[in-house]
């Protein structure tokens, strides 16, 4: 039997003294090399001991906050607050979610991506023109730098 130490990375090795081949001559049998090879998970990705994932969330849950519930690497279901006013690719940090290793645990990291309706019912529309007209919307927004994006 083989234990593979919890949060181990893709590409180490293993080491199982004395279960590999007999020695020369009747010798004693030498250590047994296992190397790793993680496969990729549905949808987390993996950066040291953080994981990442998108989740997405509707407008209004974007504009108003909301609570969502997902699912860890444990298959345990945690509850996320979700702040109003969130803007798309904001990203959220939740303590010790992450990969195990040595007694501690990364964190996981989700990016809210915010869908946006590709079709919208007759009332649907008209709320969104209801909130564009109270809520005012800029006919000429100010371009931003593409690399000012990254910093935010």
């Amino acid at each position: 039997m083989v234990t593979i130490p919890a949060g181990v990375e893709n590409g180490k090795r293993v080491v199982i003294p004395r279960q590999g081949d007999a020695g020369p001559n009747g010798g004693p049998a030498g250590d047994l090399y296992v190397f790793i090879r993680i496969k990729a998970h549905e949808y987390f990705e993996r950066q040291d001991y953080d994981l990442y994932c998108a989740i997405p969330i509707s407008m209004s849950q974007a504009a108003l906050g909301a609570d969502i519930h997902i699912n860890t690497l444990d298959n345990k279901t945690i509850k996320v607050k979700i702040p109003a006013g969130s803007q798309n690719g904001k990203m959220l940090r939740i303590r010790d979610e992450g990969v195990p290793a040595a007694g501690r645990r990364g964190n996981l990291y989700i990016k809210l991506m915010v869908k946006i309706p590709e079709k919208l019912s007759k009332r649907g529309r008209e709320l969104m023109e209801e909130l564009g007209r109270v809520e005012g919307q800029d006919e000429s927004p100010k371009p931003i730098r593409l690399s000012e994006l990254s910093e935010q």
